[in-house]
């Protein structure tokens, strides 16, 4: 059996690594996952109930949508588009799509596993082409950065398919069901870049992180 030498700058990278892991902790342990029937709405700020019986109160600084339910129809190119990939018996499944009219901001990654299943792949990027097959529609998406792409076929049954609609924040109201990811602002305040609201009868989709 042989062995090789490690190179120090390897060393190196690895204990910054271990060094780093428990700031990483820190940061996501500092989020907090929000999702409940809004009991009070005060301009920008919204007090929701959790699952935990728990009242929040945090503030909406970003974008609020709400995730509506769609067809393959409405798959287009220049959407952008986020979608999951899983291999099983052997073959690409497409296990969610979702799509948004506005871009991502530069930098954002192009694919990534997910937290929850590393077997499980998150593609974001922007439709190039859709055409249809016999099982669905194949699309062809262009990675964030341009750099890579992916072509998927997007069954009719999918499991998750929805279109994130953006709001005024006239749309946040009591009793309407809420999700977020909120975390303290340099204010000391849990606040949220991007709210998710029940408008008419379409409700949070919760998918895997």
């Amino acid at each position: 059996m042989r062995f090789s030498a490690i190179p120090a700058a390897c060393v190196l990278s690895i204990a910054m690594s271990v060094a780093a892991a428990p700031a990483f902790a820190a940061a996501a342990a500092e989020e907090m996952r929000v999702m409940g029937p809004i009991q009070k709405v005060e301009g920008t700020t919204i007090t929701a109930r959790n699952a935990d019986g728990k009242d929040v109160t945090f503030k909406a600084t970003g974008r609020i949508v709400s995730n509506q339910k769609i067809g393959l129809d409405f798959l287009k190119p220049g959407l952008s588009v986020a979608l999951d990939t899983t291999m099983r018996d052997g073959k690409q499944v497409v296990t969610h799509v979702h799509t948004q009219g506005w871009h991502r901001a530069p930098g954002t990654y192009a694919t990534r596993p997910l937290v929850s299943d590393a077997n499980v792949t998150r593609h974001l990027g922007r439709i190039a082409s859709v055409e249809k097959i016999p099982t669905g529609v194949r699309m062809k998406v262009t990675h964030e950065g341009g750099q890579s792409e992916a072509t998927v076929d997007v069954p009719a049954n999918v499991p998750v398919l929805y279109h994130n609609v953006e709001h005024t924040p006239d749309k946040v109201r009591p009793g309407a069901i809420v999700m977020a990811t909120v975390s303290k602002n340099q204010a000391g305040e849990l606040a949220s870049g991007f709210v998710t609201v029940e408008v008419g009868a379409d409700k949070p989709i919760v998918i895997p992180d």
